[in-house]
């Protein structure tokens, strides 16, 4: 009951987030943020509930404004209408852009970042909230990623984790992967994973895959259970795998030039609304996947959940990831992220 009164105090901070007209929007900001994300903004108009990334999007422009008195004005570029999650990504490093959210994409120009989508690697969702909220070794990443960058990491959210889908036929063991081609993101270490489980893998934006199922330009994609029912992907595409292959992100970045010139109380209020977001962002993805949107997939597409032991082979199949990785990146960061995850495990008894 506490867990659902926490979802349910989310929903109700984000829905007053959306009706709000507050006094502070006649003021004129003195600082201005574009922030550009993914997600449709088809809450509360054609959507039961907000995508994640909208979600973590209506929270922080509210709260911001709010604590800044309208000082700061906050302004949302949805569903990609003002570029792609790279080409977002690549305008905030360059200053062009204030702020956006991105999946995958990050790896061009910080390769490390990849450790995180390494396969198989979290064995729950909680394991890996505790690695990005208390891990030294995120905080240390985080660090080296903006100064590296000139990009700040504000929040992490949770695009969720990840499933094979396909129109060829139920995958239940790396050996049924051979001979699909597969959709993945713009991220060399998704290639690299789909390669290692005996498929082959096609790089496309996020807008190319419906056209790319539907015609036949790759056999499969993979997603997380909630985007593939907004996006409808199971209306061309047969089976769904639950294996849970990476946990994926909604990484929030800001431009760490614009950030530092800002005073110290705006400051201070982006972190507070980041914090809030960040949990609106994982509340709302886990109620699409895990209890609205499955039920779609349910009644459009055949699911298979492996077992254990399948689990496992697929883990085992995966490897050479591991290894190709390390020779991308090094040792230590893999080293540190594995060690990381297992003071998660042990927090919550696995």
């Amino acid at each position: 009951m506490k867990k659902f009164a926490k979802v349910l105090f989310v929903f109700a901070l984000v829905f007053l987030a959306a009706l709000s007209v507050s006094a502070q929007t006649k003021v004129k900001p003195d600082f201005r943020i574009r922030f550009s994300y993914t997600d449709s903004s088809t809450w509360p108009q054609g959507a039961v509930v907000p995508q994640a990334e909208h979600a973590f999007a209506l929270v922080f422009k509210n709260m911001v404004e709010s604590l800044t008195n309208g000082k700061v004005g906050v302004e949302l570029y949805p569903g990609m209408s003002l570029a792609d999650a790279k080409t977002s990504m690549e305008m905030v490093k360059s200053g062009s852009l204030e702020m956006a959210t991105t999946t995958g994409t990050v790896a061009s120009i910080y390769p490390a970042i990849q450790v995180i989508n390494l396969p198989y690697v979290f064995k729950s969702d909680e394991v890996a909230w505790w690695v990005f909220d208390q891990s030294k070794f995120w905080q240390d990443l985080k660090t080296d990623f903006e100064k590296k960058t000139g990009m700040m990491i504000l929040a992490m959210g949770q695009n969720g984790t990840r499933h094979f889908t396909n129109n060829r036929r139920p995958i239940r063991t790396p050996e049924d992967m051979k001979g699909l081609k597969f959709r993945v993101m713009q991220s060399p270490i998704y290639v690299n994973m789909v390669q290692a489980l005996g498929a082959s893998a096609t790089p496309l934006a996020h807008a190319e895959i419906y056209t790319a199922c539907q015609t036949g330009v790759v056999d499969g994609q993979e997603n997380p259970v909630w985007n593939i029912a907004a996006n409808k992907w199971y209306e061309v595409q047969k089976y769904i795998t639950l294996d849970g292959h990476t946990w994926s992100e909604n990484l929030v970045l800001i431009n760490s030039r614009f950030f530092n010139r800002l005073p110290a109380p705006y400051q201070h209020a982006i972190k507070i609304a980041s914090y809030h977001g960040e949990v609106m962002d994982r509340a709302s993805e886990a109620l699409a996947t895990r209890v609205l949107d499955f039920d779609k997939l349910k009644a459009t597409m055949e699911i298979y959940a492996p077992s254990p032991a399948e689990l496992e082979k697929f883990k085992q199949a995966s490897m050479p990831t591991y290894d190709w990785l390390r020779k991308q990146i090094g040792d230590k960061v893999i080293d540190d992220f594995l060690a990381a995850v297992k003071q998660g495990e042990k927090q919550f008894g696995y």
